[in-house]
């Protein structure tokens, strides 16, 4: 009875969410503002987290900057939201609209050398649109097929969220195979002889510091997650830092700067903190843009 009551409220969420997202972008970024931004403001959602994480990152910021950045940031995450319910039913050809690819011949010059390439991206600008790069009218991504892309996830403590999101992320039939943390391992080494690209977000809560990789990240101790650099030196893949930036509202532009040819030949710990310092030069250029809600130092070096 339970499971079938679990399917009952999904499938009247999912229907309700395919419902408002036939709206247009803009008007969904004005029901974003009335139902998301201003409920987060007054309610207060994270905001001890967001100003501690933004006071420690920012310490030569004034309090006001510091508010200023936190507005900011509480829009930003209203457009999310609203490009995220628009994801759910629009097309393939609108969505690749507005994103495009920059930087490919890092992905190119991989390719030609017959290496799998793991992509380690951050929660900045709104990742969910990489899922439109991968589209049949593409063709490929940088020289590598359609069936050649992988996207890692890690499933989140709601099983309705977590489910919702799966349906967003596998809507089209081609391209991105999904993949959970879990059973990514597995995979790689089943078929490490076919190039491929694995995109990870590479920038999510660490766990224990024996289990996480020390680094100097936005001016203070912070572990990083191992799993990225872990998997790329197991099996001697490239590894690439892939950041979606917002070129207008809307609108994104991935770029691509390469970290290592061979991760294997890398000392531990050396892909890791590359990854740091290219997301924190992003960071400082646009510090709303990332997600500042997530407890990013729950855990220190020290520890």
């Amino acid at each position: 009875m339970k499971a079938i009551f679990s399917q009952i409220v999904f499938f009247a969420i999912y229907a309700l969410i395919c419902l408002v997202s036939l709206l247009p972008l803009p008007v969904l970024y004005g029901l974003s503002r009335v139902l998301v931004v201003l409920p987060m403001r007054i309610a207060g959602y994270r905001r001890t987290v967001v100003i501690t994480n933004l006071a420690r990152s920012f310490p030569e910021r004034s309090y006001g900057e510091i508010q200023q950045i936190v507005r900011e940031f509480y829009r930003y995450l209203g457009r999310l939201v609203a490009e995220t319910v628009w994801l759910f039913t629009a097309s393939q050809r609108s969505v690749m609209k507005r994103v495009s690819l920059e930087d490919c011949h890092v992905l190119e010059s991989l390719k030609k050398q017959g290496k799998s390439v793991v992509i380690m991206l951050p929660h900045m600008g709104n990742w969910e649109f990489l899922r439109a790069c991968s589209c049949p009218l593409q063709g490929n991504i940088c020289g590598y097929d359609l069936q050649q892309l992988h996207i890692v996830y890690q499933r989140v403590n709601s099983p309705l969220f977590d489910k919702l999101m799966y349906t967003l992320r596998s809507r089209y039939q081609y391209g991105w195979h999904i993949l959970e943390s879990r059973n990514v391992a597995r995979y790689m080494a089943k078929h490490q002889g076919v190039p491929g690209i694995y995109a990870m977000i590479s920038d999510q809560c660490p766990g224990p510091a024996g289990k996480s990789i020390a680094a100097c990240f936005l001016g203070q101790p912070t572990l990083m997650i191992k799993g990225p650099e872990a998997l790329a030196r197991k099996f001697g893949f490239a590894v690439v830092y892939g950041v979606i930036r917002q070129v207008g509202r809307g609108r994104y532009v991935m770029h691509f700067t390469r970290i290592s040819e061979n991760a294997a030949a890398e000392e531990e710990g050396a892909v890791t903190n590359c990854f740091a310092r290219l997301l924190e030069q992003d960071i400082r250029r646009h510090p709303p843009l990332w997600l500042w809600s997530h407890k990013r130092w729950k855990r220190t070096p020290h520890e």
